[in-house]
């Protein structure tokens, strides 16, 4: 069975879902100005209104260790999208908070984060060459364009332990409880 990280919350409609199609995680995105960022108060509003047994990502891009610490009794991982340093994942993760790695199809993909993404862009909703993937470790996350269409396809080819999408649960930027439930099916269905 493959995982499956549903992202990008950012209405307590969207925490009613989740409740409801029980994905193995949620995320949200915590930095400034993005289309689908939520403040600390949402944040914590959020969590509070998750099931307890469904963990709650955050969602960074080149942030201050203290700045990802001050959602520590928020969240249960962050989600590290920008450009930082080995030093500040160890410093996070030092704090009792694991870190996912996002890291570039064609980039360098070692990392002492306990687990690594592989996402074609953060947030573009964009996939990148499957075929073309080559990589020496398991794949812990693949993010990047999945959707209903192609989560089959692209958990086949390359057999990640857990997906994670964005846009592709959405109908016109609004999350989309049809889709949220189609995507957890599909990602379960394999074994």
């Amino acid at each position: 069975m493959t995982r499956i990280k549903l992202c990008g919350n950012f209405h307590l409609q969207d925490v009613d879902y989740l409740n409801e199609v029980k994905p193995d995680l949620a995320g949200i995105i915590l930095v400034p100005n993005r289309r689908r960022s939520v403040t600390f108060e949402l944040a914590k509003e959020m969590r509070d209104r998750l099931n307890i047994d469904i963990p709650l990502v955050g969602v960074f891009s080149n942030q201050k260790t203290s700045e990802i610490l001050a959602y520590k009794n928020i969240i249960q991982v962050a989600q590290l999208h920008g450009q930082e340093n080995e030093q500040q994942v160890y410093e996070i993760q030092n704090s009792g908070l694991p870190v996912i790695k996002v890291m570039k199809p064609n980039g360098q993909h070692q990392t002492c984060a306990i687990k690594r993404m592989i996402d074609a862009g953060a947030g573009t909703g964009k996939t990148f060459d499957w075929q073309g993937f080559k990589s020496n470790e398991p794949l812990d996350f693949l993010a990047g364009g999945l959707t209903t269409q192609n989560l089959q396809r692209a958990i086949s080819l390359l057999n990640p332990k857990t997906v994670d999408i964005s846009s592709g649960s959405e109908v016109n930027g609004i999350k989309n409880i049809e889709k949220m439930r189609e995507l957890v099916r599909i990602a379960r269905s394999n074994k």
